[in-house]
């Protein structure tokens, strides 16, 4: 099992991504590159539990990812993780489905139907 700061230390190596944050839905951090994490948690949790109503209201059956264009070119993804949500400041020059795939690979390595997280360990898989 990965911790919590591996798996955001993984994330952060992507070509592309200029830094991230993992949150429990309830908005416990559990990892993060980037300043200010309070900033995008809130955002990562009003967003994410918007997904979820839109996702059960409507029938879709998941949610990849959300993203929020931003002036500078670093725009913001949150991605949902199970119980979890990953935050990412992507680079402004960084091509953005490589990064993106290579975001869905890590997170398929740890994402499952059911949470694999004991944050009193601070593990997470």
């Amino acid at each position: 099992m990965a911790t919590a700061k591996d798996f955001v230390a993984r994330i952060n190596r992507v070509d592309g991504v200029a830094g991230c944050l993992l949150i429990k839905d309830d908005g416990v951090l559990l990892g993060q590159t980037l300043e200010d994490p309070e900033v995008y948690s809130t955002l990562m949790l009003i967003s994410g539990g918007q997904a979820d109503d839109i996702m059960h209201k409507i029938g879709f059956s998941y949610c990849r990812h959300l993203s929020f264009s931003r002036l500078n070119n670093r725009h913001f993804y949150v991605f949902p993780i199970n119980n979890y949500l990953l935050g990412i400041v992507q680079r402004s020059d960084c091509y953005i489905p490589d990064m993106l795939d290579a975001v869905y690979r890590l997170i398929g390595r740890v994402s499952t139907k059911r949470t694999d997280v004991d944050v009193s360990n601070d593990e997470f898989s």
